[in-house]
């Protein structure tokens, strides 16, 4: 009965010794509690596993561990896994709140590249290397077919390369993706100007002012047009109206000032250019500018 009784004592002792616990929680990275986490721990030395679930608050505990390394490791469904060494001692209470960071899904990794790519292609495109901003924006439209800004971004790729027909077909798709993408009918409408399309041109700038009317820059690019295929009058409209919606657009009183000129409204075109240098006194064309200037008022002297 000695003999017994020792063993039984000796036996509690050694299971008081290894009562170790473990508690803490578990959370995500806003600091919200993720109620049934799971949570697997193996102990290296034995390469033996057990796991046990939070609870609806996000915590757990467990207690009559052996001591020793642990690996531990949570599993929650759309979060990353999270694993770590622990080593719990003999009697020991161990503690831990855990992050849980959100996975990434498929769709966010394409969202990632595309970006990348688009960023490239820009700068490419900015460098003047078209064939490398092609390369980047193919990537994009691959990874995000419906992202209309891809497809604008190769259009105008193409259209800087002198390939109109593949900048139109581009484009076209992203105005339909995106059918109020103002800077696409822009795109479009120059590629037909470079092919000598006045008409096609005007037909879409017609389209870009009907949805975006404010737009001051849409009616200087159809008054424009208007001037060149000598439909004046209209030309003289869309021009007022551009200067109305935005007196601050230089290149208006400089299509006004043409216009005025053509029309030998002498003043008036005086009056449009010396705004135009007002608004854009470093612009490319000043001097000549200046030039026509000179000429229109030597022109107003001898008729007065």
């Amino acid at each position: 009965m000695i003999i017994s009784l020792g063993f039984i004592l000796l036996s509690s002792s050694i299971l008081g010794a290894q009562d170790s616990k473990f508690r803490g929680t578990i959370k995500d990275e806003d600091g919200n509690p993720i109620p049934n986490g799971k949570i697997i721990l193996t102990l290296i030395a034995r390469n033996s596993s057990f796991d046990f679930k939070t609870n609806k608050k996000g915590k757990f505990y467990r207690r009559g561990f052996e001591p020793g390394q642990y690996m531990l490791a949570v599993e929650v469904e759309e979060y990353k896994p999270f694993k770590q060494k622990i080593y719990i001692s003999v009697g020991q209470e161990y503690k831990m709140d855990i992050v849980m960071a959100k996975s990434v899904s498929v769709e966010e990794v394409k969202n990632s590249e595309a970006k990348n790519k688009f960023d490239q292609g820009v700068q490419f495109y900015q460098q003047g290397k078209f064939d490398e901003a092609i390369e980047a924006f193919e990537d994009v439209i691959i990874n995000k077919p419906d992202f209309a800004e891809g497809y604008y971004n190769l259009g105008m790729a193409y259209l800087r390369q002198g390939d109109h027909d593949r900048a139109i077909e581009v484009i076209d798709k992203a105005i339909e993706l995106k059918p109020d993408f103002v800077e696409a009918y822009f795109g479009i409408g120059q590629a037909y100007i470079d092919k000598g399309e006045e008409e096609q041109a005007t037909e879409i700038f017609k389209k870009a002012v009907a949805i975006n009317p404010n737009d001051a820059k849409i009616y200087v690019s159809l008054g424009a047009l208007y001037f060149s295929a000598n439909r004046d009058d209209l030309a003289m409209e869309a021009f007022l109206k551009a200067m109305e919606l935005d007196p601050s657009l230089p290149n208006t009183y400089y299509q006004l000032g043409l216009v005025y000129y053509k029309k030998q409204e002498i003043d008036e075109s005086i009056e449009s250019f010396e705004k135009y240098l007002e608004l854009a006194p470093q612009a490319p064309d000043a001097e000549s500018i200046k030039a026509i200037i000179e000429e229109l008022r030597k022109k107003r002297d001898s008729i007065s």
